[in-house]
C-alpha cells in the first residue's frame, strides 16, 4: 500500500479548486503525479452549494496550455453534503512525469467545497 494523502479545497462559482494538504507549503490548483507511479483517488467528499465536481487529467502539464480530460463526474444536486468513497478508486497514472490531475467545478455559484484522499503507489 503506498501514501494516503488528503487534500481540501475551496472555491467560489465555478472553476479550480484552491488545494491544500498538510504535506504541501502552499496551495496548489493541480497535482503533478511523479513519473512510474499512479494516483488513486479512494474518497471524495463533496460539500457547500450545488456543484457540479470533476476530476481533470492531462498528460503534460508543462504545456504552455494544458489539455484537460475529464475522468469523473460527480453532482451535489442541492446544499448538503455528499460522501463517496469507492471499493475500486480512480487511478490516474504518472508515466514521464508530467502528469497531473486538478479537481473543478464546473457549474453551481457560492461556495463548494472538497475532500479527496488519493494513494501513491
Amino acid at each position: 500500500m503506498g501514501e494516503l494523502i488528503t487534500f481540501k479545497g475551496h472555491v467560489s462559482g465555478t472553476g479550480d479548486y484552491t488545494l491544500d494538504s498538510d504535506i504541501l507549503y502552499s496551495t496548489v490548483t493541480y497535482v503533478r503525479i511523479p513519473k512510474g507511479m499512479k494516483a488513486k483517488v479512494w474518497c471524495k467528499r463533496i460539500s457547500g452549494e450545488a456543484a457540479d465536481v470533476a476530476i481533470e487529467f492531462t498528460h503534460d502539464i508543462t504545456a504552455s496550455t494544458p489539455t484537460w480530460k475529464e475522468l469523473s463526474v460527480e453532482k451535489l444536486a442541492s446544499a448538503g453534503e455528499l460522501i463517496l468513497e469507492k471499493r475500486r478508486p480512480t487511478v490516474i497514472h504518472g508515466f514521464t512525469g508530467k502528469e497531473a490531475f486538478k479537481i473543478t467545478r464546473t457549474s453551481g455559484t457560492g461556495d463548494s467545497y472538497v475532500e479527496i484522499e488519493v494513494e501513491f503507489e
